[in-house]
């Protein structure tokens, strides 16, 4: 298999697996997760309410600039049925290396597949950056 395949196929896996905490009234309410991309780094997640989630990233960008970023997010989220949903949300990052400081105006939106008695998810997702200085 050709290694750039495989290592496609595992940032795929990475972009949105979990770990959670499960309870029988709901999907899950927390999760630990590992994110792929740019910034690649940790995420937690967190819901408020049914449909309101809070999201917490800390990555690191090692392609442009080297920096550590702190991301946080509010998540909307759109249930399809009891596995599947939709969500849409934004915050912001703080993003900082050796030379300098940013901040960054995030947007995300994507799809989530909660694997059903495990405890695992799946998501994909797409967070648009825009640089308000830095």
């Amino acid at each position: 298999m050709n290694p750039g395949f495989k290592t496609l196929l595992f940032t795929l896996f990475l972009i949105g697996g979990t770990i959670e905490n499960t309870n029988a009234q709901d999907a899950y309410g927390k999760a630990i997760g590992i994110r792929g991309g740019m910034p690649t780094g940790v995420s937690y997640k967190h819901f408020l309410e049914f449909a309101g989630a809070v999201e917490g990233i800390f990555g690191y960008n090692f392609t442009n600039g080297r920096v550590f970023t702190l991301t946080g997010l509010y998540e909307h989220h759109f249930f399809i049925n009891y596995n599947t949903n939709f969500f849409a949300g934004g915050g912001l990052t703080l993003g900082a290396n050796s030379d300098e400081f940013r901040l960054i105006v995030d947007a995300i939106g994507g799809i989530e597949y909660v694997f059903p008695r495990f405890p695992m998810s799946f998501s994909l997702d797409y967070k648009p950056a825009f640089n308000v200085f830095g």
